[in-house]
């Protein structure tokens, strides 16, 4: 490592692990996250001399489990954080790589974490959006305090509170935090008691790579509630000097020596997963900030980031549980994505483009077995009929193979470098550099001023006679009608603020129930094909529920076909 940037480097940890006095607090408050990494962040740290001494500073940040960015109000370095998990195979494959191995070891920074996190028996913080800790390392012990803000997904605005503690929990020093409510009294207090422990054995590293200096942590870790407990191993790239396309191509390397895949689990999440209390709610699509002057460029990576972390998210959640509903919103992840490939199409066009857009395909397509065969036995009517019966049986058994054998890919090194090279491609992409300079800096809302006309125009033309087209036709205006219900959901913001919002909620609301009423005819086709016995075994039933979705999604057409568009 050269002598400059290591030297800037020890410089920035010194700044950064400033000292924290007995009591004092860093006090954090949080700005949007908009247009950063993705699922990532922005921290503003700043400290000046407070009226009460015992306060260090203020600093203000942002927290998300996945890839952060501090970005400072003077100029300061930019920072940004990835945090990967290992999919599969040893830590030992990592720590054998040759770029580990030029690597400059950081033993001062590395060593043992052990946090214990703090709870009521009904995990009442938890719910309040709330995580209290005390973690130990080499002599010292930092209490920890963290508020969401209630939103949903993966860009949280989470509230950090700090303070070095003597081992016990200082209640005084969260007078002023979230915590409070629940501290006011010794009663309260007393409610409060450990619920499960995280131990990490922390191993840092210096790497310089295509001309950036990266920070690497490898963490093996177990989280213990009770008798239960769980292991796991992730790394993190800081990256502390240089350009992020650095930082990918490095995590893109690492890939290669082990099966890595972007993480959205937190250390305290694993915790909770043990006590029962872990979220188990699908993630969903959430509004995105953009404004009518946001460039397309800018607009294409925080829709993309969006997709890619409702992806993300979802299959964790599937890993873990083989939800159902998992399964569906990861797809629904897969189609958002595709959907802003299509809407920014212009500006994405070129090969390295077209590599991505081949493997997102073969990835979404690996979900699709697993979820007609939920949706073929979610809409499969009761019978006693002793062939349905069978057919049935016959089903939830293929539907079980396709659930073994999807958990078997998403664990696959094909699967995760997948999502890895779409991230960085998002992130740092030639697209981003490379021609359409005019279209990237075309603001968003001049450039759907002219798509969302063409898009409807082309769903117009085929929903005027639904009823007559054939099966193939009607499934390509479905198609269709999809790619417009999710761009009007990118666009959201946009039409939030004016006049426009009604009639904006009134079209997504239709657009949305002809794509329901559509999907739902196609489902009913491909049960049939699959499994005859099963969809068919009362024909009257699917006869009359098919023209009954036909007859509404003709209805829908003919409302949007005569409704103004929201969009002039």
């Amino acid at each position: 490592m050269s002598r400059p940037m290591l030297e800037a480097y020890r410089l920035d940890r010194r700044r950064s692990m400033g000292p924290l006095r007995a009591g004092s607090l860093d006090r954090r408050k949080f700005v949007q996250m908009r247009d950063l990494p993705i699922g990532c962040a922005i921290s503003l740290r700043r400290t000046r001399p407070e009226k009460n001494p015992s306060h260090d500073g203020l600093a203000m940040e942002t927290r998300n489990p996945m890839i952060e960015q501090h970005v400072s109000e003077q100029n300061a370095p930019r920072e940004v954080e990835m945090k990967l998990e290992l999919a599969s195979g040893r830590m030992d494959d990592l720590l054998d790589h040759p770029l580990l191995a030029r690597a400059k070891p950081a033993p001062d920074q590395g060593g043992t974490l052990y946090a214990v996190y703090y709870d009521t028996v009904d995990h009442a913080l938890r719910r309040a959006g709330l995580s209290l800790r005390i973690r130990s390392s080499k002599g010292r012990q930092v209490q920890t305090i963290k508020a969401e803000n209630g939103e949903s997904g993966l860009a949280l605005d989470r509230a950090e509170w700090e303070c070095e503690v003597d081992g016990r929990l200082d209640f005084a020093a969260a007078a002023e935090t979230p915590l409070a409510p629940f501290i006011g009294d010794i009663e309260g207090r007393k409610l409060i008691r450990p619920a499960f422990t995280v131990e990490t054995n922390r191993h840092i590293f210096l790497i310089e790579h295509a001309g950036a200096l990266i920070e690497l942590a490898l963490d093996q870790g177990v989280a213990t509630a009770g008798s239960q407990n769980s292991s796991f191993s992730e790394l993190e790239l800081e990256l502390k000097e240089g350009k992020v396309s650095g930082l990918f191509d490095l995590a893109g390397k690492l890939a290669e020596a082990a099966a890595l895949r972007l993480s959205l689990t937190t250390k305290s999440e694993r915790g909770y997963a043990l006590t029962g209390a872990a979220a188990s709610r699908p993630s969903t699509s959430g509004e995105l900030a953009l404004s009518s002057g946001t460039p397309c460029a800018e607009a294409f990576q925080r829709i993309a980031r969006s997709c890619l972390s409702q992806i993300v998210g979802n299959e964790a959640l599937f890993r873990r549980t083989r939800d159902a509903p998992a399964l569906h919103q990861m797809r629904v992840g897969f189609r958002r994505l595709k959907a802003s490939l299509s809407l920014f199409k212009g500006m994405l066009d070129n090969r390295e483009t077209e590599t991505i857009k081949a493997e997102l395909r073969w990835a979404g397509r690996q979900l699709g077995p697993a979820r007609d065969l939920d949706v073929l036995l979610a809409n499969a009517p009761a019978t006693t009929a002793q062939e349905a019966h069978l057919e049935r049986m016959k089903a939830e058994r293929a539907r079980t193979e396709a659930y073994d054998a999807l958990l078997e890919t998403l664990g696959s090194p094909r699967f995760t470098r997948a999502i890895l090279k779409t991230a960085a491609w998002i992130e740092t992409g030639r697209w981003r550099t490379r021609g359409k300079a005019a279209m990237r800096r075309r603001s968003i809302a001049d450039h759907v001023a002219k798509e969302l006309p063409r898009r409807w125009k082309s769903i117009r033309k085929g929903a005027k006679r639904l009823a007559a087209l054939e099966p193939d036709r009607r499934h390509r205006v479905r198609i269709k009608a999809k790619k417009l219900r999710y761009t009007v959901e990118f666009l959201e913001s946009l039409y939030g603020r004016n006049p426009a919002k009604k009639r904006h909620a009134w079209w997504l609301a239709r657009l949305k129930r002809l794509q329901d009423s559509l999907g739902e005819m196609n489902d009913i086709a491909v049960a049939s094909e699959r499994f005859p016995a099963l969809s068919q075994s009362d024909p009257k039933r699917r006869k009359a529920r098919e023209k009954k979705l036909l007859s509404g999604a003709e209805k829908t057409a003919r409302k949007l076909r005569k409704a103004d568009p929201f969009w002039t």
